[in-house]
C-alpha cells in the first residue's frame, strides 16, 4: 500500500512585512505519512542562574532518596515534584580565586568549571572556556532559526574597575562559544523578541518594525488564515495556542513599553519599582516558552542577575539590595529576608515550568521534552562559600530524567561533573570540562 500525505516541511515560517518570520510549532502536517520520525521531538536544555547564593538549611531536604520533605526556598517547586531532582554537598568552581573577584568567579565558572582565564594586569584580555550549554547546543540546534538565547535582566555595565578589576563581560554572562568568545546576555525583551521573530538577515526591517510598532502577529495574519485551511482540527488547535502565546508576549511587551514612556524624561528610575521586574522576569520566562515551543530555539541561558546585584525587591517588601541582603551576618531577621527573596525566584522557575507543563508537544508536553538546569555558584551568600551549592534539574528529558529525587554526593563532588551529566541526558558526548573528575549520572 502507498500512502502519499503533502506535508509542511519543518522550517516553515508564516511571513508578513517589515521582515517578521513566525517559526511554527511542530505540526502533524510536518510529518509524512508511515514515517518513522512521526513521534520523534528534540530534547532543548535551559541553564537558570541566581546570583548571590541561596541559603543552604532552607534550600535541601533533610532526607535523600523520594518522597523528602521540601524546605521553604523550594517549596513553590513541590507541586513539579515527579519533574524534579536536587542535589546536595557538590561543590561549585572557586573561578580561579587567585585571581580575585569572589563574586565575579561564581557566574562565570558556573558552565564551565572554571571561570575567566585571565590576569588582572592584563585588563584588555577576556579569555574563559566554552559552557556545556555551548556543547549541547553544537549537537542538538541543528537547523534552528536562533542556535542558542542569552537573556538576562541587569547589566553590570562596562566601565573599568567596576567588576572586581576584571572586564565586566565576566560580570554579565556565563556562556562562551569558546576560549575567547563570550555570549551577551540580551537584557531587553523587545530586542529578544524581535531577533526570534523578525526575518533573520533583516536588521534594517526589524528596526523599521520596532519604530511601526506594527503587531508581528498582525503583519503575518492573511498568511496564517491560508494555512489554517490546509491544517486539520488538531494541528490548528496547537497553532492556535501557540499564536495565542506569541500575542501575550506582545501585549506584555508594549504594557512595559508603555509604563517605561510615562515616565519623566531625565528621571532616573529606582531599581525597585512595584511590578516592574516581576514583569520582566515573566516575559523572559515567556520569550524562552516561545523559543521551545516553535522550535526557535533549543538552548537558553538566563541569569535572573549578575553578582554583587543592587536590584532592590521592593515588590515583595525587600527594598534592600539583593548583594547586602545575601550579607546576613547569621542575623535571622537578615535570613528571613534573603530567604524570602531567593524564594521568589523559586516561585518564577515554577510558574515557568507550570507553563511548560501546560503546553503540549506531540505526545508530551514541553516539560517532558526539556532538561533545566537551576542554581548559583555559591550556597551561603554571607561567607561566598562554595560547599554544598544549590544544585536543581527540572524536566523528562525525552523521558531519560526521573523526578521525585533528592541525591546526597559525597566528598564534595565538583558541579563540573554534572555539567558533564547534563550533557550526557542530552544524548551530547562531552570527556570533560573545567575540573571535572569524572561524569555524574543522572
Amino acid at each position: 500500500m502507498i500512502i502519499t500525505k503533502k506535508h509542511l516541511d519543518r522550517r516553515t515560517f508564516l511571513r508578513g512585512a517589515v521582515g517578521a518570520a513566525v517559526a511554527l510549532p511542530f505540526l502533524d502536517a510536518m510529518v509524512p505519512a508511515l514515517s518513522a520520525q512521526s513521534s520523534q521531538r528534540p530534547v532543548r536544555f535551559g541553564a537558570i542562574y541566581v546570583p548571590n547564593g541561596i541559603y543552604p538549611q532552607m534550600w535541601h531536604p533533610d532526607t535523600t532518596g523520594s518522597d523528602f520533605e521540601f524546605k521553604p526556598i523550594m517549596a513553590p517547586l513541590e507541586p513539579l515534584r515527579d519533574y524534579l531532582v536536587t542535589i546536595s554537598q557538590m561543590k561549585a568552581p572557586d573561578g580561579n580565586p587567585e585571581m580575585g573577584g569572589v563574586h565575579m568567579g561564581a557566574s562565570a565558572a558556573w558552565l564551565n568549571g572554571v571561570g575567566p582565564l585571565t590576569d588582572q594586569a592584563l585588563y584588555t584580555v577576556v579569555r574563559s572556556k566554552k559552557t556545556i550549554d555551548q556543547f549541547i547546543a553544537d549537537e542538538i540546534a541543528e537547523d534552528t532559526p536562533l542556535r542558542s538565547l542569552q537573556v538576562g535582566t541587569e547589566d553590570m555595565g562596562t566601565s573599568a574597575g567596576a567588576c572586581d578589576g576584571y572586564p565586566c563581560v565576566f560580570f554579565n554572562t556565563v556562556s562562551w562559544r569558546d576560549d575567547t568568545n563570550p555570549l551577551p546576555m540580551g537584557i531587553n525583551p523587545r530586542v529578544t523578541f524581535e531577533r526570534m521573530f523578525g526575518e533573520a538577515g533583516s536588521a534594517r526591517k526589524r528596526l523599521a518594525n520596532l519604530k511601526l510598532k506594527q503587531s508581528i502577529l498582525d503583519s503575518v495574519a492573511e498568511e496564517a488564515a491560508r494555512m489554517r485551511r490546509g491544517l486539520g482540527a488538531a494541528d490548528n488547535a496547537i497553532l492556535d495556542e501557540y499564536l495565542t502565546n506569541v500575542r501575550d508576549v506582545e501585549l506584555q511587551l508594549d504594557r512595559m513599553e508603555t509604563r517605561s514612556a510615562a515616565v519623566p524624561e531625565g528621571t532616573d528610575a529606582p531599581s525597585g519599582i512595584p511590578d516592574t521586574f516581576d514583569e520582566h522576569m515573566t516575559v523572559s520566562y515567556d520569550l524562552m516558552r516561545l523559543a521551545f515551543q516553535g522550535d526557535i530555539s533549543r538552548v537558553f541561558t538566563f541569569m535572573v542577575g549578575h553578582e554583587g546585584s543592587s536590584r532592590s525587591y521592593a515588590h515583595i517588601g525587600i527594598p534592600e539590595p539583593h548583594h547586602p541582603v545575601s550579607h546576613h551576618a547569621d542575623n535571622p531577621e537578615n535570613i528571613e529576608r534573603y530567604a524570602k527573596l531567593t524564594t521568589y525566584h523559586s516561585v518564577k522557575l515554577a510558574e515557568f515550568a507550570e507553563k511548560l507543563r501546560q503546553t503540549p508537544d506531540g505526545d508530551a508536553t514541553l516539560l517532558d521534552r526539556v532538561i533545566l538546569y537551576y542554581g548559583s555558584g555559591m550556597s551561603n551568600g554571607n561567607e561566598h562559600d562554595r560547599n554544598n551549592a544549590p544544585v536543581l534539574v527540572l524536566g523528562g528529558a525525552n523521558g531519560r530524567l526521573k523526578g521525585n529525587r533528592h541525591i546526597a554526593v559525597e566528598n564534595k563532588e565538583p558541579t563540573a561533573n554534572l555539567l558533564l551529566g547534563l550533557a550526557e541526558l542530552a544524548n551530547v558526548d562531552v570527556p570533560s570540562i573545567g575540573h571535572s573528575t569524572g561524569r555524574f549520572v543522572l
